[in-house]
């Protein structure tokens, strides 16, 4: 088979497509990409937040220290704006992104403290405290100088996508299908087409970036610190918030795929009418006697209408009625 029929199969099949019983199902399936995408991403947004079943598991990295001492069984687990501390037998979470500072002493004792209360309350690991504050302190720093809001910065463009299509659909697909093909948007449909498009795609980049160099980061920091002798603090890379990062950007991808299916609108073509009274030949004969009725009226007053026959084609030509024929 050759090009040219191979894409006339494929126009003639989804034109068939559009006209068919299944198609209003079909332009559902992109909605069930929604529901999984928001849940990942909160879920993976949310990690180390509270003590909840399942939200400790959810980390970037986890910090232990190297000795084989009191802080052997000790560890701080670092989410995007929470963080955890574990002291083998409790565990403790909260949020800490932007609540304290890692340039602050006083900041960094009072989180120690929060994370780890049994440590504290404990005469004998008192002296494991400093280096317990040696690794909130380099939480911080990761959370704040590394890991960053980058991830959340992609799903808020995602959510504003998605507020924007519904006014997009409706405000903008549905009124063009009833004008003529290069018909111009107005202000305000190219101001929320190009908003809608924007968010998504850009959206869908950063979560990409986002997932891409958590996965990296954490990788390497790993990597560096198992290696690196002398090292006090080992890191652990957190696999399941990475699993639930990359099937988020998977299900975001496979929605901005499908996405023009959902907000296809079949444009409503004048001829249509006509087609659907081949097999009616007294409403065809009405049909044709009104407009040839209306047309001999035009002509007899002098009067100038926009051609029907062009507007069916998106053609702004207009009728001229002949001078010699005007009352």
């Amino acid at each position: 088979m050759n090009v040219k029929g191979l894409v006339k199969g494929v126009a003639e099949g989804w034109i068939n497509l559009q006209y068919g019983p299944a198609f209003k199902f079909i332009k559902l399936i992109p909605l069930t990409f929604i529901i999984p995408t928001v849940l990942f991403l909160c879920l993976s947004l949310a990690g180390c937040l509270s003590s909840a079943p399942t939200i400790p598991s959810l980390y970037v990295v986890a910090l232990t220290s190297s000795s084989n001492g009191t802080l052997s069984n000790m560890q701080v687990r670092l989410g995007y704006f929470g963080m955890c501390g574990d002291d083998g037998d409790t565990r403790t979470c909260l949020s800490a992104a932007g609540h304290y500072d890692p340039d602050e002493p006083k900041d960094i004792i009072t989180l120690t403290e929060l994370l780890f209360p049994e440590v504290m309350n404990n005469s004998n690991a008192r002296g494991a405290i400093p280096e317990l504050q040696n690794m909130v302190l380099t939480g911080l720093d990761l959370q704040d100088q590394i890991f960053g809001k980058v991830l959340l910065t992609g799903s808020a463009l995602f959510a504003m996508g998605l507020v924007l299509m519904f006014p997009y659909k409706f405000m903008v697909k549905k009124p063009l299908a009833k004008l003529a093909i290069d018909t111009p948007l107005t202000k305000k449909q190219m101001v929320i087409r190009r908003g809608f498009y924007s968010s998504m795609y850009a959206g869908l980049m950063i979560v990409f970036a986002a997932c891409l160099g958590t996965t990296e980061t954490a990788g390497a920091l790993g990597h560096a610190t198992a290696h690196i002798q002398g090292s006090s603090i080992l890191m652990k890379e957190g696999v399941t918030l990475q699993v639930l990062q990359w099937m988020a950007f998977g299900f975001m991808f496979l929605f901005v795929l499908t996405m023009p299916v959902m907000l296809f609108v079949r444009r409503e073509n004048p001829l249509d009418e006509l087609l659907a009274m081949k097999n009616n030949p007294a409403a065809m004969k009405e049909k044709a006697f009104g407009f040839a009725k209306e047309y001999a009226m035009d002509k007899a007053a002098g009067v100038k209408r926009p051609s029907k026959l062009a507007g069916m084609f998106g053609r702004g030509k207009t009728r001229e009625v002949p001078e010699d024929s005007k009352v």
